[in-house]
């Protein structure tokens, strides 16, 4: 982690996504990926902490035995899907939750991007690996405990987060539930400098290897978009490594955002500058 997160943290409430309680517990935890979410349930962490999951319904343990089933995974009904049915121990527990990608789906998908889309030209091994590999499909399944700490995304105006991803999904929510005045968005950086994945935890868990190809930051971007003119009367602070730099594709400015006048850039040392009373 290259911040020094508990420093940051005493200036206000914190905001995380996915990976980073491993290192650091935020205020709240967002999570939209379904196997983050069952990997940070299975850790203990959302019995404690305060967690925003997508799509996490509850289920009464009289249904488990029929949505494990093989067609749930394969149009073949009779395959053997012990080895991929991922679950935690159920310790008498009387609810569950459950997501998957079915087998075959999965393999439709990775034909498709090979037939129609452009990104296939620039993903490399360790890209498809993530997206359509062996951990790529299956069920994941938590037996939930009654006391723990997750809400449903859904809770937001409308029933729905709109598919955000993870970080915007983390400024929609503090934005419904704090209605702050200013919101400081730190490690949003959206692009990398090389042509590899820029993010702190890659080739981990759940996560695009070390040397995957970046991510196009394009979807990320129209939704920070959509947020800023939504909640106008709130100041948005991008944090930038370094001072702006037309060559450095995360410290400068964001061609689309341009014309947002709710939006400062400032260096993670004037950040500082402008918390420190």
């Amino acid at each position: 982690m290259k911040y020094d997160l508990a420093e940051i943290h005493q200036f206000g409430k914190m905001y995380g996504c996915n990976a980073m309680y491993r290192d650091y517990a935020p205020d709240a935890l967002i999570c939209v990926d379904d196997r983050m979410m069952h990997q940070v349930y299975w850790s203990g962490y959302a019995i404690d902490n305060v967690c925003y999951f997508r799509d996490w319904h509850r289920m009464p343990a009289e249904a488990y035995d029929t949505l494990v089933q093989p067609q749930t995974l394969y149009d073949d009904p009779t395959k053997d899907i012990d080895n991929k049915v991922y679950v935690n121990p159920r310790d008498g527990r009387s609810e569950f939750v459950i997501h998957g990608q079915q087998v075959d789906r999965v393999a439709d998908f990775k034909t498709h991007i090979k037939e129609t889309m452009a990104v296939a030209k620039i993903l490399r091994n360790e890209d498809w690996e993530m997206l359509t590999g062996d951990k790529a499909s299956g069920l994941w399944i938590t037996w939930v405990a009654d006391e723990d700490k997750v809400t449903d995304t859904k809770f937001l105006p409308g029933g729905s987060d709109y598919g955000f991803n993870a970080g915007s999904l983390a400024t929609l929510i503090t934005c419904v539930v704090d209605e702050p005045d200013e919101i400081y968005l730190l490690g949003m950086d959206l692009y990398s400098n090389t042509d590899s994945v820029n993010n702190v935890y890659k080739g981990t868990d759940g996560y695009l290897a070390s040397g995957g190809h970046a991510i196009p930051p394009t979807t990320w971007i129209k939704q920070f978009q959509l947020i800023f003119d939504k909640f106008s009367h709130i100041q948005y602070f991008k944090i930038n490594p370094d001072t702006f730099s037309e060559e450095d594709k995360v410290s400068r400015v964001i061609e689309e955002w341009k014309d947002t006048p709710n939006l400062t850039y400032l260096t993670y040392a004037e950040m500082f500058g402008k918390l420190v009373p």
